[in-house]
């Protein structure tokens, strides 16, 4: 059995207030094309379908419009599980008409066990405090964080149980949404496990022959192993990941075999970094028709380098942030571009002010974080 593992589409997604939908067009498009071509059985998208818990009609019509697309190829089963961006009610409203098309969604979490024929699937979604413990008052922080690793363990234990019940001699395989000790972050994921309260180290996945994760967006394998590992996210969804290499996974079962399939890039995004004084000859080098975020390094303030960078582009590719680098003695008293509206993290800026007002307890920040889980809990159930 070969399956295509892949995970964090976030349809919806925008980078700067610019569409990312054409690409995700795209994407879907290669990815019908794919899946004849390389002979897949079955697709695993192992969560973060969208971008938000109440996602954009154009990114829901793209969805059911690939489903139907695969549903047509009559040859490849998919397991799609939810991640934190998604809503659980709004994946499962359609999973019974879904299933008749060999589609199987999750977004609760469950006994989520697939027999897809040459493998068992352990179907696991993202999974929230909520589906791991009661809370009670007065609890440390400590504490909490032990009850949730404990229980993501024990719910990995008991589907992997159930897996082996059900498959006897054949490979059973594991899809999570979480974050794994020792992986690499970039900017674009949002816990809400906050602080890495859910993350678990790669011994959790033991006794499953492969484990196929969503949740971040750089492809790697965790812990070094083969068997265990992060798609990636198939688009660029942050500066951050501009020079990232997207991809897949495929899994042969048959010898469990594991490649990496590289994804195509319908738009590149650039981070460049350039002087003040050679700064129009350095653009020049930016990729054409590019989303490009530049850094100018500056020795003291100008009010016009956004119009300033715009036009040294010339038009050859699409400015959408302007940072300015300056020595430590200009960025106290100034700064150029600070980050919008949609860049600010609550976490971050609840910490900044009780920094300014001189306030020190951690116990604020510990009651703000459970405050912050259980809002994104209201919001994505």
């Amino acid at each position: 059995m070969r399956i295509l593992h892949t995970a964090d589409w976030h349809l919806g997604a925008r980078l700067v207030e610019r569409d990312r939908l054409p690409e995700h067009a795209a994407l879907c498009d290669w990815l019908i094309r794919t899946l004849s071509e390389e002979k897949i059985d079955a697709l695993l998208l192992s969560g973060d379908v969208f971008d938000a818990a109440n996602p954009p009609q154009d990114a829901v019509g793209l969805y059911f419009d690939f489903l139907k697309r695969l549903a047509d190829l009559r040859t490849v089963k998919a397991v799609i599980t939810g991640g934190n961006h998604d809503s659980a009610s709004h994946l499962n409203a359609p999973r019974e008409l879904l299933k008749r098309f060999e589609v199987h969604v999750f977004g609760h979490a469950g006994e989520n066990v697939v027999d897809l024929g040459d493998a068992v699937v352990a179907a696991v979604p993202f999974l929230r405090e909520r589906d791991l413990r009661q809370s009670t008052t007065g609890e440390a922080m400590t504490e909490v964080q032990a009850q949730v690793r404990a229980g993501i363990r024990d719910h990995y234990a008991a589907q992997l149980t159930a897996c082996r019940a059900l498959a006897g001699t054949r490979p059973v395989i594991a899809m999570g949404h979480l974050t794994a000790l020792g992986a690499t972050t970039s900017d674009s994921e949002r816990d809400i496990h906050i602080g890495n309260l859910g993350a678990v180290g790669a011994d959790v996945f033991a006794g499953f022959d492969y484990t196929a994760l969503g949740h971040l967006h750089r492809p790697q394998k965790v812990g070094g192993q083969e068997n265990v590992r992060y798609s990636g996210s198939p688009l660029a969804l942050s500066f951050s990941e501009a020079g990232d290499r997207k991809s897949m996974v495929i899994v042969d079962t048959q010898g469990m075999k594991i490649e990496t399939l590289v994804a195509p890039v319908t738009r590149v995004l650039t981070r460049v970094s350039v002087s003040r004084a050679s700064m129009t000859e350095e653009l020049a080098l930016v990729p054409a028709s590019s989303w490009a975020e530049v850094t100018v390094k500056l020795d003291a303030p100008e009010a016009d380098l956004d119009r300033q960078v715009r036009e040294a582009a010339g038009g050859r590719f699409d400015v959408l942030k302007v940072l300015a680098d300056l020595p430590a003695s200009q960025t106290s008293a100034w700064q150029h571009h600070g980050p919008s509206l949609s860049e600010l993290q609550p976490r971050k800026v609840f910490r900044e002010l009780i920094k300014e007002k001189q306030i020190a307890s951690e116990e604020l920040y510990e009651v703000f974080d459970e405050l912050l889980a259980i809002r994104e809990q209201k919001i994505t159930a």
